[in-house]
């Protein structure tokens, strides 16, 4: 990335107070490139930088910027330039803002808007948490269904500068409520004289203002559109979401998912912007929880070692190579279905399917590293009923790992937790524990018989 690049020019620049030049190279930079510039920078530096553009690139940049840097400079901006910044603000960009600051700077902030750009920053924030309506912005062009083609392009021309998109506009009837929407390049190429409720369909696609914001990006991504418009319980336009947000969403939701799969709690700010002490709370839980799950191979271990002796230590060579092999086979299949899920290609009722199809894939997977398996207990020189009773373990520890790690997103699913939760390190834990009981029964077995 270019900010990247310049990075170390920046800091030069900074260090010699050679203001000058840092405001002519911020000036050749296009909005975006300083945003990513600015997200290398901290503290002192960030706001030096931010103060030295111009008033209409600093709201552009600022609208930008990681929350985290954009809650610093709402702690060293005057009041004024802080003002003037949440005023031109896009109303979808700061209310992502005021929801994640502390109910007494997000009041603060709220009282240094207009008092139009309050009430609609308001409206957004009285809508539920992670939901479309916080996600919506209320600039888009509503058209009534009886005006002329030639009518609504002029009423664009009028608008258009106060509006976030125009390549679509929203089409409603007397009450306000939505009747469909048309693309611009359609309007343009329409008779100017034909009404534009005559060249609509009326079969709207749209989301409503109460609903996930998830459920926004499965419509986007099934619909392919710029832009969508969200109604009320009455159908009534009240906003639209535009592509760019709902993109946004779902980095934040993939990122979540893989911090879960990696049993990582969610994290609020980016890498280095989060502390120490954050980092070992969400961390420590789920390895706390692996370490109980060692703690049970331990034990499982020590049950067999009464059973069989100093023959358990024949056995114990090949356990670190079952147990990889079965924890990766469920951490496939459980990334299998998670990822099923998340894309709707996978349902609840599918399990029964999905059972019978990993169980064959199980099967199969665990002969061919059964035969793997068996041929390197043969070259260590270990007995023939050692090689046996590890291939067979092997194809047994892999059948049930890929069955357990297809299955346990369907059993978080019925209890309406997310599947993203199953993670690759417990389903290793859980695998560590059975392959373990598989392994020591098969062996104890065979040792009592041929040993």
């Amino acid at each position: 990335m270019l900010g990247e690049t310049i990075e170390p020019e920046i800091h030069e620049l900074i260090d010699q107070k050679d203001f000058a030049t840092l405001k002519s190279v911020l000036a050749e930079l296009d909005v975006h490139d300083v945003a990513d510039l600015m997200g290398q920078l901290r503290g002192d530096e960030l706001g030096v930088v931010f103060r030295l553009l111009p008033r209409d690139r600093a709201t552009q940049v600022f609208a930008q910027l990681e929350l985290d840097q954009q809650e610093h400079l709402t702690e060293i901006l005057s009041g004024e330039s802080l003002s003037r910044i949440l005023n031109n603000m896009p109303p979808d960009d700061r209310t992502e803002l005021l929801e994640e600051l502390p109910e007494d700077v997000a009041q603060r902030l709220l009282g240094t808007l207009s008092r139009d750009q309050r009430e609609v920053a308001i409206d957004l924030l009285r809508y539920p948490e992670h939901s479309i309506g916080r996600l919506m912005t209320p600039e888009y062009v509503a058209v009534p269904a009886h005006l002329t083609v030639r009518e609504v392009l002029e009423h664009i021309r009028q608008v258009a500068p106060r509006k976030e998109t125009l390549n679509m506009l929203f089409v409603i009837d007397g009450a306000g409520r939505l009747v469909d929407e048309i693309r611009l390049e359609d309007l343009v190429l329409a008779d100017p004289d034909a009404v534009v409720g005559d060249i609509i369909d009326r079969h709207p696609v749209y989301l409503e203002a109460n609903e996930d914001r998830e459920v926004a990006v499965e419509i986007f991504m099934k619909y392919d559109e710029v832009a969508l418009p969200v109604v009320d319980e009455d159908g009534v336009l009240v906003g639209i979401v535009t592509h760019d947000d709902v993109m946004d969403v779902q980095e934040e939701e993939n990122t979540e998912d893989f911090h879960k799969m990696g049993g990582v709690g969610a994290l609020e700010h980016p890498y280095f912007s989060t502390s120490y002490s954050t980092m070992i709370r969400k961390r420590l839980p789920c390895l706390l929880m692996l370490s109980v799950a060692g703690i049970a191979v331990a034990s499982a271990v020590t049950t067999f070692e009464r059973s069989i002796g100093e023959s358990v230590f024949i056995l114990l060579i090949f356990l670190p190579l079952l147990n990889d092999s079965a924890g990766n086979t469920g951490s496939q299949a459980s990334a299998l279905m998670v990822r099923g899920f998340a894309v709707h290609e996978v349902q609840l009722h599918h399990w029964p399917r999905v059972a019978y199809r990993e169980l064959r894939i199980g099967f199969s997977l665990g002969v061919a590293l059964a035969a793997l398996a068996m041929v390197l207990a043969f070259l260590l020189g270990r007995p023939w009923y050692i090689a046996i009773s590890l291939g067979l373990s092997m194809t047994a520890a892999l059948t049930v790992a890929n069955v357990v790690g297809a299955l346990l997103p369907f059993v978080l699913k019925a209890f309406s937790l997310d599947p993203a939760v199953i993670s690759g390190p417990l389903i290793t834990s859980v695998m560590d524990v059975l392959t373990a009981v598989i392994y020591f029964s098969v062996g104890l077995a065979f040792l009592t018989a041929f040993g």
